[in-house]
């Protein structure tokens, strides 16, 4: 037996041996070993913020482009919010690679990066439309499931910069991808780049039908159908929708909308009261739904939503319509939408979740009426100093008035005979017609801009040697023109038998007269309903 004199020695030779080893205190303390942020990615951060600075110039000069308006360059200059963004996430990033374990720092740091560039190119996007006095913006989405259910709804809706919105404008969200475009309409406050294409109204049809097929065949899971009632409703509500159902058509609308507490009562097993509840619910979603088409329909002739939106609009709400005659699966489906699961949740948080809906869509309404409202009242004012469209042609035209101009030549403008246009005497014409509304009227007139037939017309009037006169006219079918329902929205008296009776426009036609103006958009002349 070995006996050593130290410990190192018995490890390094082995053997037996006693050995008293002496302990003391020490302090243990963990080394840790943190990275220092490189210069290098805070130069690739300022890059990033400066093509995304350069990609947003160049956007909202290419619409100002299109709507013949030059942006004002001082407004490119976004130096100081790129150094303050520059700061931020050096001081930001430094903190991440001083204090996280290093094999996640990178990582959290290029989060920030995205966040605080996403968060750079939302503010820069604002601040430069308000400094080029844009006051209203057009909400885009990326259009695919990722879509928060709220920024869905106002996705292709024009909004003013003043709205306010409980998760903030697009963008500004967490995770956000949403963007707000320039809205300038006329060289003015909107720019809304969306142009039409011929009958619409066939495209309005097929959307409807399309949303009626859909319901049909979701329905047919849970039994026979009615196909005559399916369609019966349907048209009773987009009657009730623009505002001219009778009474009778009415009662029995609301007749058949009692069947939806038999629907409901079907798909899970509530009591009377909590089926009277959860109907109303419905009722109130049902209606908002329709007031939300009946605005979207005036916002797309007037150029503040697309027609993709509107005629998504027209196809949902025919779901919809389906879905309360129906029941089974479709009402199932209309309420899954909104996640709302009739067997699934309890039957009060699916009434919190039918009105909270309804509620939601109640508030994009008023904040969108207001600025439909604005852009109407400066639009026909406009129109009334180009030509003499509205002073003949509008609303405060009465039934009276029109004729006493087929009859007695009174113009409308003077309340004479004399003529408010050349200055001679009046001359009465066989047929006299207006449209009804300010709103109406200028959707029209919108609407008719954007139309292919007008630009073909305008361009012809303006290189073709035989159309050398200043002016030109577009023919467009009023359907198109006004909506479905363009009915309620015209009147106009003929001459018979020496007296004055209604003029019929089913299938009819808006004409509308234009003329050159140096420097300008053609100005309207004027714009009434035709006869077939």
């Amino acid at each position: 037996m070995s006996s050593f004199v130290s410990f190192n020695q018995f490890v390094r030779h082995g053997g037996h041996a006693t050995i008293v080893l002496g302990l003391r205190a020490i302090e243990l303390a963990m080394e840790l070993k943190h990275a220092r942020l490189d210069s290098t990615v805070t130069d690739a951060f300022e890059q990033r913020l400066r093509e995304l600075a350069a990609e947003n110039w160049s956007a909202l000069t290419g619409a100002f482009a299109r709507a013949g308006i030059v942006a004002d360059p001082t407004v490119e200059d976004v130096e100081t919010e790129i150094s303050r963004e520059r700061a931020d996430f050096s001081e930001q990033a430094s903190a991440i690679m001083a204090t996280t374990d290093p094999s996640v720092a990178d990582a959290d740091v290029s989060t920030l990066s995205d966040w605080l560039a996403r968060r750079f190119l939302t503010q820069i996007n604002e601040w430069r439309q308000r400094r080029l006095g844009v006051t209203h913006f057009v909400w885009r989405t990326q259009d695919d499931e990722k879509v928060r259910a709220a920024h869905a709804e106002r996705d292709d809706r024009v909004y003013s910069w003043q709205d306010e919105f409980p998760d903030g404008p697009p963008g500004h969200g967490y995770n956000c991808r949403c963007v707000a475009e320039p809205a300038i309409v006329d060289g003015t406050i909107l720019l809304t780049d969306f142009p039409t294409s011929p009958d619409l109204s066939e495209r309005i049809a097929q959307a409807q039908a399309d949303g009626l097929t859909d319901a049909a065949a979701d329905a047919a899971a849970g039994g026979a159908i009615s196909v005559y009632n399916l369609f019966r409703f349907s048209w009773l509500g987009y009657r009730r929708l623009f505002g001219v159902i009778t009474p009778e058509e009415e009662a029995e609308r609301l007749a058949m909308r009692e069947s939806l507490a038999s629907a409901i009562r079907a798909l899970a097993d509530l009591d009377a009261e909590t089926v009277r509840q959860l109907s109303e619910a419905f009722v109130d979603y049902f209606d908002a739904r329709h007031a939300d088409l009946r605005l979207l329909d005036l916002e797309f002739r007037l150029g503040l939503a697309s027609e993709d939106a509107l005629l998504k609009a027209y196809r949902d709400v025919a779901y919809l319509d389906a879905a309360t005659t129906l029941g089974g699966v479709a009402l199932t489906t209309t309420l899954a939408r909104l996640g709302v699961g009739v067997a699934r949740l309890s039957p009060r948080a699916a009434i919190v979740g039918l009105r909270s809906a309804a509620l939601r869509i109640d508030g994009m309404i008023a904040m969108r009426s207001a600025t439909v409202d604005s852009f109407v009242a400066r639009r026909f004012a406009e129109l009334a100093t180009q030509g003499h469209g509205p002073q003949r042609h509008e609303g405060a035209v009465t039934r009276q008035m029109l004729i006493d101009r087929v009859l007695l030549g009174i113009d409308p403008m003077t309340g004479t005979s004399r003529d408010g246009v050349t200055g001679r005497p009046h001359r009465a014409p066989p047929i006299a017609s207006r449209i009804t509304s300010p709103e109406a009227f200028v959707a029209a007139e919108r609407f008719v801009r954007r139309t292919p037939e007008y630009r073909a017309a305008r361009d012809a009037a303006q290189f073709e040697p035989a159309y050398q006169r200043g002016s030109f006219l577009v023919v467009l079918p009023l359907e198109d023109a006004l909506g479905p329902d363009y009915l309620r929205l015209v009147e106009g008296v003929r001459t018979a038998g020496g007296g004055a009776i209604s003029a019929d426009f089913d299938r009819g036609n808006l004409l509308a007269v234009f003329r050159h103006v140096q420097g300008s958009e053609p100005a309207l002349v004027t714009m009434y309903p035709i006869t077939r």
